[in-house]
């Protein structure tokens, strides 16, 4: 697991939701290393370690099956603090939607998003950037995220926001808790899918938000550049050689000494400097490379010799070999569960009413 850092100005939201799961959040804070005098402060940040095993507790210590869809159902902009106001402060949904893409790591570093425009219809997809996590492995998480993903959007328009499908990475459950399911979303829901995802139609792209306020908004997006320089900082010289890999990667220069010359050190003190932060040159370097070829196989036209040359192995079968130790499957598998067929999304597509 990349170490990344997250303001610990997040914590009361995830205090909520502990609390809202009867977790003794005291002795789980103790657990997991987290000093309860840090809550709240945007000066002060925990690691995604730490937020793994917080979420993965409160996740699957549940004696609600449908925890996570609650949790999601009952947000709204306002709880994600300084990136819900940047989002409800821009003038379009198309423009909150994308304040979201460029400042998520404010809140959660750990997803990606994309938005894709299908005909007359827009998807939006949250993705794991990390497959060690296991809090995202979750059913609970998958609800979260996804019902989120709405209530974000009805709380930004100020009103409903039909959709026309939402996706899940989980089975289908219950027949009593679908009916929960259809309830929150009104919509035909797909599960077992190769996202967590919401469809919608392209028109509310250029919905005014209510809430609209461009020089306001100008002045968040300074407080949100700010903070994440602090994140990059305070991630020392891991997250310094984590974002020079990330960026090597495009030309195919992932070795130690092109990071260390990226970042003006020798690549003895670079070495130095990440034992001295409990990692190694190597193991980042195959973080960075999992996650890359993760998010580059859930395209459906990724061709498998190009990406292990990206990723600076000499042929495809050292690929091979090093993503199955990675992920436990191999490429060609893992490809598969993440299809992004539509075609095959819609014919599995439930409809309102099955529910």
């Amino acid at each position: 697991m990349i170490t990344t850092l997250l303001p610990a100005s997040i914590l009361p939201g995830l205090l909520e939701v502990s609390l809202r799961n009867q977790l003794d959040v005291q002795a789980l804070f103790e657990q997991v290393g987290i000093d309860a005098d840090i809550v709240g402060r945007s000066d002060r940040f925990i690691s995604l370690s730490q937020l793994d095993a917080l979420l993965y507790a409160a996740f699957t210590e549940s004696d609600d099956p449908l925890f996570g869809l609650h949790v999601g159902a009952d947000n709204h902009y306002g709880n994600l603090d300084l990136l819900g106001n940047l989002m409800a402060t821009a003038n379009t949904l198309e423009q909150g939607i994308g304040m979201l893409f460029r400042y998520k790591d404010l809140v959660v570093p750990y997803l990606d998003f994309a938005l894709d425009l299908e005909g007359k219809s827009v998807r939006v997809s949250a993705i794991s950037k990390d497959p060690t996590l296991r809090f995202t492995a979750t059913r609970a998480h998958n609800e979260v995220v996804v019902a989120t993903m709405l209530s974000i959007g009805r709380s930004l328009l100020g009103a409903d926001m039909p959709l026309t499908s939402a996706s899940f990475l989980h089975g289908q459950p219950l027949p009593e808790e679908l009916e929960r399911y259809g309830a929150f979303f009104q919509c035909p829901l797909l599960f077992s899918a190769g996202q967590n995802a919401i469809q919608f139609s392209a028109e509310l792209l250029g919905s005014p938000l209510p809430r609209a306020y461009p020089k306001y908004n100008e002045r968040l997006r300074r407080s949100a550049d700010q903070v994440l320089a602090g994140l990059s900082r305070a991630a020392g010289m891991t997250g310094r050689v984590v974002k020079q890999l990330e960026r090597l990667l495009s030309e195919h220069a992932v070795s130690m000494e092109a990071v260390a010359d990226a970042l003006a050190v020798t690549p003895r003190t670079l070495q130095r400097r990440l034992q001295e932060e409990g990692t190694r040159f190597a193991q980042l370097r195959d973080q960075v490379r999992h996650q890359h070829a993760c998010k580059a196989l859930r395209q459906p036209r990724c061709n498998m010799q190009s990406l292990a040359i990206e990723l600076g192995f000499s042929d495809t079968a050292n690929f091979y070999h090093a993503f199955k130790r990675w992920q436990g499957c191999a490429p060609g598998q893992y490809r598969k569960r993440y299809s992004n067929d539509s075609g095959k999304e819609a014919q599995k597509a439930q409809t309102d009413d099955s529910l």
